[in-house]
């Protein structure tokens, strides 16, 4: 937990709260960015909802997969590429921090659904509400010759209860490709596996829903984060204009802290069942079944791979665990390592993006063949999205994610596909994926 500043007085949602910058240094920020923090009294009723009378753009929610920290942030205190923004980290105040993300590919054709998502952004918000520990943080970042607050201010008076979020039907659905089109594309591949390099690749489908009402995605991602919870959960809206890209993901792509990097490998998976016994199972099947461990494998081998690139020594889980989530379950094994001295996070960024979790094996064979088969734009779906500050960093990937266009939702799934994999058997995969969402709405 950042702790407040002590010469600043703690605040309260609901109230006019008279905010004021410091006086300009005299003498210029290095990082051109100033941090102020105050305690924020909440009366418990933090909530992703609160981004939906934020008066700035981007507006963004983080929330932690181990539902400790999370953070509503609004507005734009410095923007660009990550590799840009580094740069403020290096010399500001280490309370600082760059949320974004970025799209699968950004060779692949971006359709006009994802106009407003950049190939990358990242961005260094303007002010954050910050819900760790059990205490709450406002916190704003100013560029050097900044002080108007009163946006920050009118914002957190008109913070309050938001009430139960409503649960909108879906009134139709049509999927991209359809199940005749997702069979033809697991037919060419098991064809390529046979004739070229390509191991593995991970076919991904668009399911787009109409829904009964508009739901907001602040919303749409409170619900998802109290349908699953052992996930990390984003949203991510760009502009006043734009579709909002959100998720509940439960795979990590990297985390660092200080010279330690974490990272796992969940691939393979089996649906859940009610009754226990099934369920067991189930999960017995994916401990031993060898299409489920060569998927898996693929994704170890290729994660030791990029630790050793990275690090001076590293050590992974003897054996694959099983990962239980609320509608599917998943073999994972952990990695971790050592940093070696000068790699930054955009490096580490590079190095693990993308996995053959969410591309396949060869890397580069998998994308070519997913840029010629899949006949939609993945957009920023599978792709990293997370944050950076100077002592530790967190990126998920992007997968059970959704594009919120008002009443219309493109929920995005996938499935890795090996030698062995049926269609019929992936494409129910693919169903108990989506599961988790069209569960959460109103029948």
């Amino acid at each position: 937990m950042i702790p407040a500043a002590p010469s600043q007085p703690a605040l309260r949602i609901g109230r006019h709260n008279d905010l004021h910058a410091p006086h300009r240094s005299a003498r210029p920020l290095a990082s051109g960015i100033r941090r102020i923090e105050w305690t924020l009294e909440d009366e418990g009723l933090f909530s992703p909802r609160w981004l939906e009378c934020a008066p700035l753009f981007p507006r963004f929610f983080w929330r932690s997969r181990s539902g400790g920290d999370q953070t509503l942030a609004m507005g734009s205190a410095a923007f660009g590429s990550l590799a840009d923004l580094l740069e403020i980290l290096e010399d500001g105040d280490p309370g600082i921090r760059v949320f974004g993300g970025c799209r699968f590919d950004a060779a692949s054709h971006n359709s006009s659904d994802w106009a407003d998502f950049p190939d990358e952004y990242f961005f260094v918000p303007k002010a954050e509400i910050i819900r760790s520990g059990g205490r709450t943080t406002l916190a704003v970042n100013l560029s050097d010759n900044e002080t108007d607050l009163s946006d920050v201010s009118n914002w957190i008076e008109r913070l309050g209860d938001t009430g139960a979020a409503p649960r909108p039907g879906v009134l139709t659905r049509w999927d991209q490709p359809n199940f005749t089109g997702w069979a033809e594309a697991v037919d060419r591949a098991l064809q390529e596996f046979q004739s070229g390099p390509l191991e593995k690749v991970v076919l991904a489908r668009k399911s787009c829903l109409e829904l009964t009402e508009t739901i907001t995605p602040f919303a749409l991602v409170e619900i998802l984060a109290g349908g699953a919870p052992a996930c990390f959960h984003f949203c991510l809206q760009p502009t006043a204009n734009s579709g909002a890209f959100l998720g509940a993901s439960p795979e990590l792509l990297f985390r660092r802290e200080g010279g330690r990097l974490e990272s796992e490998a969940v691939a393979g998976t089996r649906p859940r069942s009610l009754d226990t016994v099934e369920d067991e199972r189930l999960e017995s099947q994916l401990l031993k079944m060898s299409k489920e461990q060569l998927e898996h494998r693929l994704v170890v081998d290729s994660l030791e791979t990029t630790f050793r690139e990275l690090c001076a020594e590293f050590s992974q889980d003897t054996a694959p665990s099983v990962l239980k989530l609320s509608r599917v379950q998943h073999l994972r094994t952990a990695i971790a390592g050592q940093l070696n001295d000068g790699v930054g996070d955009d490096a580490i960024l590079r190095a693990f993006h993308p996995t053959p979790a969410t591309c396949g094996s060869p890397c580069a064979a998998a994308a070519r063949f997913i840029a010629e088969n899949e006949l939609f734009d993945r957009g920023w779906y599978a792709g990293p999205v997370g944050f950076v500050s100077r002592d530790e960093a967190e990126f998920a990937v992007a997968i059970r994610s959704m594009l919120c266009l008002g009443r219309k939702t493109h929920v995005y799934a996938g499935a890795g596909i090996v030698d062995g994999s049926e269609s019929e058997r992936e494409w129910n995969e693919l169903e108990d994926k989506i599961a988790s969402v069209l569960h959460l709405l109103a029948p």
